[in-house]
């Protein structure tokens, strides 16, 4: 029998691996599917310093060295796509094909005020209180400092995101997924990175929003089988 083929899946802000149950499951039969919890995600804790993506991308390092996933496919969502991307820009050859969906790749400081605004823990509780369970559901008492610490990392990648250049340094195949309502990422966005990369590709899926338990399962299912 030949050996599964290694994929890692990455949640996104405010995420968790434990979202990824289901469709790890209906993968398991081609791939052997690895998942984890970023810093001060699910219950894990914060690291010392601030909450940066270069923090993310360390931890997701450890992650590989210590299940020996050097050259895996990874499927990141939102930021998990961002983390991938970020830490393939630093480590060239970490993994052999990236994926992301509703990764947003265009960060400038207008856009992290935007989308840090959001993250404010009162106004959170007061406008989607049912989203707020969630969170707690996910994280515990860490949800409010969490979605702190997010916007101040959403705040310092306006700042030193990565650049065109970065993602003309990322030689591997990268397909790009967007849903076509998705509210926080652009089409437009998505095509200016995707002239930059290498070996780039872009899908766009029908009648999708960004959030994740809204996506049709079935068809990122088979996006990820025929790309991975």
């Amino acid at each position: 029998m030949s050996k599964k083929t290694d994929l890692l899946i990455l949640h996104g802000a405010l995420g968790a691996a434990e979202q990824f149950a289901t469709l790890a499951g209906s993968l398991s039969d081609r791939y052997s599917v690895h998942t984890m919890d970023f810093p001060g995600h699910g219950g894990k804790p914060f690291p010392e310093g601030p909450l940066k993506m270069h923090l993310l991308a360390e931890h997701l390092a450890d992650y590989i060295r210590e299940f020996h996933l050097q050259g895996c496919s990874v499927f990141g969502y939102s930021m998990g796509g961002y983390a991938a991307l970020w830490l393939e820009n630093e480590e060239p050859g970490t993994f052999g094909k990236i994926q992301t969906l509703g990764t947003k790749l265009d960060w400038n400081p207008d856009a992290a005020e935007r989308e840090g605004h959001l993250l404010n823990p009162e106004k959170m509780q007061e406008k989607i209180p049912g989203y707020v369970k969630q969170l707690e559901a996910r994280h515990g008492k860490n949800w409010a400092r969490l979605c702190t610490e997010t916007a101040g990392m959403l705040k310092h990648l306006g700042l030193h995101g990565l650049t065109p250049e970065d993602f003309g340094n990322l030689d591997l195949p990268v397909r790009i997924m967007l849903g076509d309502c998705d509210q926080m990422v652009t089409l437009e966005e998505c095509a200016r990175v995707l002239r930059e990369l290498p070996k780039g590709s872009l899908q766009v899926f029908p009648e999708t929003v960004h959030l994740y338990e809204k996506v049709n399962h079935e068809m990122l299912d088979a996006a990820i089988r025929n790309f991975a």
